[in-house]
């Protein structure tokens, strides 16, 4: 099913996301066409920092040559080599490539993935790079809340992924430079909703006090 949403220009999100992963995002949105090597995209970080935001950021970017095809079951899309097929050879009439986009894909990419999901990485190795990858004018984008170090190191090899982006939070200044005030009280880095959330006065309803943020995920 097709979607229309919202696509944000990079220039006007840019200053959401810290230096690093600004500027690797940056090279990333002035892609003009297919790479010539590397099909795998990763971003990881924690929840609420604004992966998704670059993703829609980038389907404005990259719309002249790749559209965006977004798996709501990454799971069941890797374990079945007919669903994967499919997808992979649902070609649009105007010749673009495609961006299949894996969210929250946790289970399918950690370092003990082989022994837990069966043939899933494999599928997903082939894919951006195998056999299957050649014939196909696919690249595969999967955003993860896992550090890096706990990614099997079957994707994270050089000349398999076309880019690697931590996205964590904003470290105290910038934060604090979005925001136009001072941080609450005990906090020195905010992720990208929680200072929507304090920017626009959403904080939810809570009678506990919340445990500070320390810059590290699970």
């Amino acid at each position: 099913m097709e979607r229309t949403i919202e696509t944000p220009k990079w220039d006007d999100i840019a200053r959401n996301y810290e230096a690093a992963a600004q500027a690797a995002a940056a090279q990333l949105m002035a892609l003009d066409g297919p790479p010539a090597t590397g099909r795998l995209l990763l971003l990881h970080g924690p929840p609420g920092t604004g992966k998704t935001t670059i993703l829609r950021s980038m389907a404005r970017a990259w719309k002249g040559w790749c559209r965006i095809a977004h798996v709501i079951d990454p799971e069941r899309l890797l374990g079945s080599a007919g669903y994967l097929l499919q997808v992979l050879s649902d070609e649009d009439d105007d010749d673009r490539w495609q961006l299949v986009v894996l969210e929250d894909s946790d289970e399918l990419i950690r370092a003990e993935a082989k022994s837990g999901t069966g043939q899933s990485l494999a599928r997903l190795l082939n894919v951006t790079d195998g056999m299957v990858g050649q014939g196909c004018k696919a690249m595969v984008c999967i955003t993860t809340n896992e550090r890096l170090g706990r990614l099997h190191p079957a994707i994270t090899r050089p000349g398999r992924c076309l880019a690697e982006i931590e996205v964590g939070p904003l470290p105290g200044p910038e934060a604090r430079a979005w925001l136009g005030r001072d941080l609450p009280p005990g906090r020195s880095v905010a992720t990208l909703a929680e200072l929507f959330s304090w920017r626009d006065g959403t904080e939810p309803v809570s009678a506990v006090d919340p445990e500070p943020v320390v810059g590290t995920y699970l």
